[in-house]
């Protein structure tokens, strides 16, 4: 696992020294070029932007800090900011959304949390994460669907896949939810299909992987029965999250004295942004993300003007999100070994 996890990290390295040398190649920008653009920014709108990246691990964090709290446990808050931070930061070294729960996991358990608590609160936030994007990505196709004829045929494909994953996945939930004996079948086919083709192995990691989802559904489903307060507020602290993330790219906007009047057009198309490269199996949608902001920003602004607010926007978006939650890791790393120790004396 963890020689999987560092390869993914140099993967993700690459990709993002790859990314950022091609939007610097193709805009004909130099860096020095990019710095001068910096220091005029209004440092108002930076400190604004950078704020909604906190905000954004934050939401995120407190959302678990209310689950458990709703399951009658003491949580604090300061740990759920740890529990988000880890999350954040695996998951964009990892090509899946989900890759960074094992690492929240490990905190809540370390923290004395059972394993059952543990797996009903990520599985909770991650189901209402999914739907708060749902949310904002059929608000954003009503309010604003020229953006979306707008874009590139490969855009409109990327953001299409985006929105069928999506489909995807909330018909997953409602099956799990209503028709367990349907996912059951589709998985018991699968499993069959490849114990034909002598895949025993991976049928029986499907296998496997297919009764630990049920059960783990099935116990969350119990925990949160008639808990429809938890419910509101962990979907509206995860639809924040969501909001805290376009605002970054918006102020961003506004930091490079974009037009005050562009700004729900910004969060419009950064909407879309998020609909097309949040599923894409890339660790952090790496180059997906960027390729789909500058041919967004090129609706409404200049050439030059777009490739500064898209390494702008990524740079605090992305980098500095996921420097903040590495910092938060490991120093919070250090002080769990630390109390484990001062406990074991």
């Amino acid at each position: 696992m963890k020689n999987k996890k560092l390869l993914w990290f140099f993967v993700a390295l690459i990709l993002s020294a790859l990314t950022i040398f091609t939007i610097f190649k193709s805009s004909g920008l130099s860096f020095q070029d990019f710095v001068y653009n910096i220091k005029n920014a209004s440092l108002i709108w930076l400190l604004a932007a950078i704020a909604c990246t906190i905000l954004f691990i934050f939401f995120e964090g407190e959302s678990i800090v209310q689950i458990l709290k709703g399951l009658g446990l003491k949580a604090k808050h300061r740990r759920g900011f740890l529990y988000s931070a880890a999350d954040i930061y695996f998951s964009s070294i990892t090509p899946s959304a989900s890759g960074g729960q094992p690492a929240s996991a490990f905190f809540m358990l370390k923290d004395g949390f059972s394993a059952p608590a543990v797996t009903v609160s990520l599985i909770l936030n991650v189901t209402m994460y999914t739907i708060s994007i749902i949310v904002l990505g059929i608000s954003t196709l009503i309010f604003f669907p020229f953006y979306f004829k707008d874009f590139p045929l490969l855009g409109e494909i990327v953001i299409i896949f985006g929105i069928v994953m999506l489909a995807f996945l909330v018909t997953g939930f409602v099956l799990i939810l209503k028709h367990q004996s349907i996912i059951m079948r589709l998985g018991n086919f699968a499993i069959k299909i490849l114990n034909k083709i002598h895949l025993k192995k991976e049928a029986e990691r499907l296998q496997n992987k297919l009764e630990s989802l049920v059960a783990n559904y099935n116990q969350c489903i119990r925990v949160i029965a008639g808990k429809k307060k938890i419910l509101i507020k962990v979907f509206f602290l995860n639809f924040l999250q969501r909001i805290s993330q376009i605002l970054i790219t918006v102020f961003s906007y506004f930091a490079l004295h974009g037009d005050i009047s562009k700004g729900l057009n910004i969060f419009a198309i950064q909407a879309y942004v998020v609909l097309g490269s949040n599923f894409i199996p890339v660790p952090g949608a790496i180059g997906i993300s960027e390729y789909l902001m500058l041919c967004g920003y090129m609706l409404l602004m200049n050439e030059e003007s777009a490739y500064n607010l898209a390494i702008l926007s990524r740079g605090i978006s992305f980098y500095t999100c996921i420097t903040i939650s590495i910092i938060t890791v490991l120093f919070g790393y250090i002080m769990t070994r630390y109390k484990a120790r001062l406990n074991s004396k």
